[in-house]
């Protein structure tokens, strides 16, 4: 038997003696409906598919105003309504060529920046929950709650639904800067006494490796690459706000979590300089008609955030967005194999995936 055909009956054989099991798509640990299939000779992981169909969703925005259209974006992914919204309006405001106020502008960082600490205290509490650390996970939960409070002061709505428009915002910013301090003002204790852990970091250090220059957002910034849209994109001038890098090198599942635990006092900042830029209680209302086509990128708390939108005498053309959630699935992915499936929770959490987020626009 030559080398090639015995290869291939050893691959075979291989195959045969690999078992594959079924999770999801409901499952204890699973935030969201989504069925994984896992294939391993015993222990360690060899391959992994991911199955979002049960949470796919078709949703019908062609021929719908802007305004209506928006009704439907802003709930793609409701716990990332601001991000949805403000990328959305942004590419039709280009396509408009509508002239957005600095104020308006900086008013839509600091509602990007609240998302994204509540985001990141999210992800950092569920990768608590399977390491059985229920103090820390609760202590987060109470500052997510605070901040989700916060949110709803500012905006009059906990997952900011309508407060924006083409053009327009309706915030308050009273008192903000006062408030988001007393927020985070044990986030510090908190987060040294999780590092204190060695059980806590031991199951996320080289849980999840990956290196991939595909990579995006909280996941690329932790394996070294400094891709932030926040940096990079010319859709929300960041230039004179405290924005600073949060770059890791590990590439692993801790890496991700320093990432976002990091990012949290910086977007704090970022907070508290637009708010100073604001006048308080902006409200308008206002319709906007015309046509052309419009992009935008925005970093939402998962990453890259694009949208492609192009209107007709005020009416939805078409719409095509790409979301940080179709990225991460492909990225967990390959970073699962030669994980054990106890650390499979840590390494899905780290990624902060949505599966709402993976819908059809047509």
């Amino acid at each position: 038997m030559d080398d090639d055909h015995r290869r291939e009956k050893e691959n075979k054989n291989l195959l045969h003696d690999h078992m594959k099991f079924h999770y999801g798509p409901t499952a204890g640990g699973l935030l969201e409906s989504v069925s994984m299939e896992f294939s391993t000779p015993g222990e360690k992981i060899s391959s992994v598919s991911v199955n979002p169909a049960f949470k796919m969703r078709e949703l019908s925005i062609s021929g719908k105003s802007i305004n209506d259209a928006l009704l439907m974006v802003e709930r793609i992914n409701g716990y990332h309504s601001a991000s949805f919204q403000i990328g959305f309006l942004t590419a039709v405001e280009k396509a408009l060529n509508i002239n957005v106020p600095d104020d308006i502008m900086n008013a839509r960082i600091l509602q990007l920046e609240l998302e994204r600490i509540r985001s990141n205290l999210n992800v950092m509490e569920r990768l608590c929950l399977p390491a059985g650390f229920g103090v820390p996970a609760n202590q987060l939960s109470f500052l997510k709650e605070e901040t989700s409070r916060l949110i709803g002061n500012v905006s009059g709505h906990r997952y900011f639904f309508g407060t924006n428009l083409p053009g327009l915002c309706r915030i308050s910013v009273r008192s903000l800067n006062d408030r988001i301090k007393e927020v985070l003002y044990d986030y510090e204790d908190i987060l040294d006494a999780l590092l204190s852990s060695k059980i806590f970091v031991n199951r996320l250090q080289k849980n999840g490796f990956i290196k991939d220059e595909r990579m995006i957002g909280p996941a690329a910034r932790a394996s070294g690459f400094p891709i932030d849209a926040r940096a990079d994109s010319n859709s929300l001038d960041y230039s004179n706000c405290p924005f600073s890098l949060t770059l890791r090198d590990e590439g692993d599942s801790f890496a991700r979590f320093m990432v976002r635990a990091e990012e949290i006092p910086v977007s704090r900042d970022i907070i508290i300089s637009s708010s100073q830029k604001i006048r308080n209680n902006l409200i308008y209302e206002e319709e906007y008609n015309g046509s052309g086509n419009g992009i935008s990128r925005i970093e939402s708390p998962s990453g890259d955030l694009f949208f492609m939108v192009s209107i007709e005498d005020g009416i939805v053309k078409s719409l095509e967005f790409s979301s940080p959630s179709i990225v991460n699935i492909g990225l967990f992915k390959k970073s699962m194999p030669g994980n054990v499936f106890t650390d499979f929770h840590f390494n899905w959490e780290s990624f902060g995936i949505w599966l709402s987020e993976v819908v059809h626009i047509k």
